[in-house]
């Protein structure tokens, strides 16, 4: 089964194999291959969830005694809300989040709809600001994707006053190198 992309991709296999999704795109003239390797992934999950301190004590428990939005699955794998749980141990977080917003096949979606497609089959504690961290610190993103706001106005400048003393301002300067055990400055502007 065949089907061409843009005349320049072929699709050659897609097949769900033992619990491992697979996904071969060969480029007809590198013939290189792009694999989105899932079953990796949930076993590298299962692995480290007695790594995880919460999910270590969850799992000590059988399963009529956890707490409804827990549960296990029948490979031993610990769900929140009928959702893998992503122990907070090695890298994994971050490999979802690559899986899910990095990987060719996926494209660089934006905050919400990469949290969209993590939640669809993964969940942890702080998911969202976790996400929104990573979406922003993408670099292919911040280089390729257009701000969705109105252009910042000119700057202008603050009217001067007509006398002394009738406009004070204070800021603090924060987390300098100790200098005689001081670290932050007062900085008083009339």
């Amino acid at each position: 089964m065949e089907k061409k992309i843009n005349n320049d991709l072929a699709i050659v296999a897609s097949q769900y194999l033992e619990g491992r999704f697979m996904t071969h795109l060969s480029d007809q003239d590198s013939s290189r291959e792009l694999i989105l390797d899932l079953f990796t992934l949930n076993r590298d999950i299962k692995d480290a969830l007695p790594l995880d301190p919460l999910s270590a004590k969850l799992l000590d428990k059988p399963s009529a005694e956890l707490v409804p939005p827990w549960s296990k699955d029948d490979n031993g794998r610990l769900l929140y809300q009928n959702r893998l749980f992503v122990p907070d141990a090695h890298d994994l977080r971050l490999r979802v989040l690559r899986t899910f917003h990095d990987h060719v096949l996926v494209g660089h979606p934006g905050q919400t709809k990469t949290q969209q497609l993590v939640r669809r089959e993964f969940a942890w504690s702080k998911l969202k600001p976790f996400v929104a961290d990573f979406v922003s610190s993408c670099n292919v993103c911040s280089r390729n994707k257009s701000r969705q706001h109105k252009p910042y106005g000119p700057l202008m400048q603050l009217p001067i006053p007509p006398q002394l003393w009738e406009s004070i301002s204070m800021d603090f300067i924060e987390q300098l190198p100790p200098s005689q055990g001081y670290t932050d400055i007062l900085v008083i502007m009339d």
